[in-house]
């Protein structure tokens, strides 16, 4: 991965004593499970897993996700759970504010967050997807949280996938950008995001959210029974989806549904 080569040098830059290790893969069945499966995590460091290829690699719900080497990035960055520290969901939306961070810095901009985990164009297209996943402790490893992150670099043809997708080229600013520079901007503001989270939860990112959120205002059919509503929000507690029906609130939670916008009318 010679692309990558520096990446562990432009972390350290950017972001010096943050980390705990950097793995560059040729090819992994998942970067997650990779993470997951480690059996050593340095305390308060994030750990980094990139590879060029995943044979397995895993969405929300199951979900494959389509990984073809140039045509996608794909990562993961873990780190041990603090004392009292507990899993909660509304990371994955701080995560999307900090993969946000990352890549307008680098001049990426013009995308919106979905909810809970998705990078899409204001028409729908998929940019690209966060998957968070927790490992519990047991007598050989501490209980750690690794969120995963794809990214498409190349168009629906090179990804081999038969569905509308964005790339990283159709966004003012991505071309000009190495990919190591990209990927230790988008970690660099990653950690932030999720140190920031881990001392304040979600409240200080809700109003970023809000103005990136491709589901408020809108309409949606929870695809698991069928139910309509206008999305109203996000719950800051937990980062549940707040959806209207009939004057009455309701909470949705990720992992629990899918969305799928609806025509008003």
């Amino acid at each position: 991965m010679p692309a990558l080569a520096d990446l562990a040098i432009r972390l350290e830059e950017a972001c010096p004593r943050r980390w705990g290790g950097v793995e560059l893969l040729p090819s992994v069945d998942s970067t997650n499970r990779w993470l997951l499966d480690s059996p050593v995590l340095v305390p308060d460091r994030f750990q980094v897993c990139v590879a060029q290829h995943q044979t397995a690699g895993r969405g929300r719900r199951g979900r494959a996700w389509v990984s073809a080497g140039r045509a996608s990035l794909t990562f993961s960055v873990a780190r041990a759970l603090r004392p009292r520290e507990r899993p909660n969901p509304a990371l994955a939306l701080a995560a999307g504010v900090g993969l946000a961070r990352g890549l307008a810095a680098c001049g990426v901009s013009g995308f919106e967050l979905k909810w809970p985990n998705d990078l899409v164009t204001p028409a729908g297209a998929k940019l690209g997807g966060i998957l968070v996943e927790a490992r519990n402790p047991s007598a050989e490893r501490a209980a750690a949280i690794v969120v995963g992150v794809g990214l498409n670099l190349a168009d629906a043809a090179a990804l081999g996938v038969d569905r509308p997708v964005a790339n990283l080229s159709q966004f003012s600013g991505a071309p000009g950008v190495p990919v190591s520079g990209l990927l230790a901007s988008i970690l660099c503001a990653l950690a932030d995001a999720w140190d920031g989270f881990a001392q304040s939860g979600l409240a200080p990112f809700v109003q970023e959210y809000a103005r990136m959120d491709h589901l408020a205002g809108r309409r949606v059919r929870v695809a698991d029974s069928g139910e309509e509503g206008r999305v109203v929000g996000i719950e800051v507690r937990d980062g549940a989806l707040l959806l209207e029906r009939a004057g009455r609130r309701s909470r949705l939670y990720s992992g629990d549904v899918s969305v799928r916008v609806v025509a008003d009318g």
